[in-house]
């Protein structure tokens, strides 16, 4: 009986042990991009533990799509209200699957060109957004999964039913939860 019930407390001891992380997921860039390392303790609440964020311009996402690159790409910037509460959300997602994300910042001193800037909007128009007016409009926090030079999903924003009423204003775990699935979502389509 001993043994049984050993036998059964080791079981569950395993079983617990295995948890619900997310597992280790693989996205193969074939093209070499040219990168730095984000600073990415600008946005307030990202915490202490940050995933591979790598900069890259405007340019380079551009080649992501054109060179039939792959990859997870973040438009933003640090002083946006929407973007200091995205990106906590998805270095968590980037953390748990162990993926880069390439972040272009949209202010950051290497500006497009207008040419550039139409190019980009070319491939990523289904990721844009309508205005007031009813114009695709870009806006960020802006995530795109790019696979083979293709967009496997994006996600614009935080989520419906937040509203950012001042600079106190936080998602609800609830909230943060739905959001991560989201880029949780993306990562998985784009994943090899």
């Amino acid at each position: 009986m001993m043994k049984k019930l050993t036998a059964l407390l080791l079981s569950l001891a395993l079983l617990c042990g295995c948890g619900t992380k997310s597992e280790k997921i693989t996205i193969t860039n074939p093209i070499e991009m040219n990168t730095e390392p984000a600073i990415m303790t600008v946005y307030d609440w990202i915490g202490e533990t940050i995933a591979d964020f790598q900069e890259i311009t405007f340019a380079e996402s551009i080649r992501l799509f054109a060179e039939k690159g792959s990859g997870i790409l973040y438009y933003g910037y640090d002083d946006c209200p929407w973007c200091e509460r995205a990106v906590p959300v998805l270095n968590e997602a980037a953390l748990e699957t162990g993926i880069t994300v390439y972040y272009v910042d949209i202010y950051g001193p290497f500006q497009p060109s207008r040419s550039q800037f139409d190019e980009l909007l070319g491939y990523i128009e289904t990721a844009l957004i309508e205005d007031e007016e009813g114009n695709k409009s870009f806006f960020v926090p802006l995530v795109i999964g790019v696979k083979n030079g293709e967009i496997t999903d994006s996600h614009v924003s935080l989520v419906k039913g937040f509203e950012l009423e001042d600079e106190e204003s936080m998602l609800s775990d609830e909230q943060k939860q739905e959001l991560k699935n989201i880029y949780l979502d993306i990562i998985k389509k784009t994943a090899d």
